[in-house]
């Protein structure tokens, strides 16, 4: 991603900025800047004397001010700053030890403040904006640029796939930075020397999401076919229980009439994330399988997962079962 690349580069250089304000929903892609980053201060001291984590909860800008200050025997110094919440109303006052330390920073040390997400009106983030370095860590949002960070991490570890498999992987594996990343490694050591990597490794030695088989699960219900609708079902039984399945399909079926109801007041796909709380990639898919299904049946779908939820809780029957003749009284209304 370009913002570890940017910090890769910094760190090369030997620029450090003296104050950093990091933030976004990609925890993995931080953790993973914050290795670039460290490796910076662990060439200067190996012992990693010169690194210190502390929790915004728990202590005051004043005492996360003086630390920042304290000198030490070190050449540089790195300040981590975690759980950021400094973008509230009514906090300035509290945060006046920040804007007197941004006015005048201590250019031995790094003070790195992580955040969750940030308010860009408030008077942290902009006073914190004119003498320090803002990078946003997010995972891609298009499917082309899922594709382009895809294969950014293959090139890197000298593997290989044409946009065909590149796109299955996504699908079957997921859209979690972390997640994806683990999966990789696993492809790089199951393939070995061979440079590429097909659908029949993927299928092989990585985990299929719970998501990726309920959409199969839907998608055979869309066109009545009890077989294929029960072969995902107890390929998702397989990974979690009944009560879990049961709840992710609700989560589903309650998407789908949320991209219908778009749909009929003239919504887009583009619309959709926003609008239902769900990633772009989730929301083109959804979006997709809503036009194969009506509204009528979605509904009926709706207070039949609810009936067999009270029918789970309240010993009406093995939940495996139960499931299973929901599924096939979808496919036969």
């Amino acid at each position: 991603m370009r913002e570890i690349e940017r910090i890769k580069e910094s760190v090369a250089k030997g620029k450090i900025s003296p104050i950093y304000l990091w933030y976004g929903e990609d925890r993995y892609l931080i953790q993973e800047g914050l290795k670039v980053l460290k490796s910076f201060y662990f060439m200067k001291d190996p012992s990693g004397s010169g690194i210190e984590v502390v929790n915004a909860n728990e202590m005051t800008p004043a005492e996360i001010v003086e630390l920042a200050n304290t000198m030490s025997f070190f050449a540089n110094r790195l300040v981590i700053v975690e759980d950021v919440s400094y973008f509230k109303d009514g906090q300035t006052n509290d945060l006046e030890p920040f804007f007197d330390y941004f006015a005048s920073p201590n250019l031995s040390t790094c003070l790195l403040f992580i955040a969750e997400s940030v308010h860009r009106g408030r008077k942290f983030y902009k006073g914190l904006e004119r003498v320090g370095e803002i990078l946003e860590f997010c995972a891609p949002k298009r499917m082309p640029d899922w594709l382009a960070w895809l294969q950014s991490e293959l090139k890197l570890r000298g593997k290989s796939m044409d946009t065909k498999v590149s796109s299955f992987f996504l699908e079957w594996a997921g859209h979690h930075t972390g997640v994806l990343n683990q999966e990789l490694d696993k492809l790089v050591v199951y393939t070995g020397e061979r440079k590429t990597i097909t659908v029949e490794d993927i299928k092989e030695i990585t985990t299929r999401t719970l998501e990726a088989s309920v959409f199969d699960l839907l998608d055979a219900v869309a066109v009545r076919s009890s077989a294929k609708a029960l072969e995902a079902l107890e390929e998702v039984l397989r990974k979690e229980h009944p009560l879990k399945v049961l709840t992710l399909m609700v989560r589903q079926v309650r998407l789908l009439l949320g991209c219908m109801a778009l749909r009929e007041h003239g919504g887009n796909v583009a619309e959709a994330p926003s609008a239902l709380g769900i990633s772009p990639f989730e929301a083109q898919k959804l979006w997709q399988q809503s036009a194969r299904l009506s509204p009528t049946k979605l509904v009926q779908a709706l207070k039949e997962c609810q009936n067999t939820d009270l029918a789970m809780k309240s010993g009406g029957g093995e939940p495996g079962q139960l499931l299973e003749m929901m599924i096939v009284k979808f496919c036969r209304d």
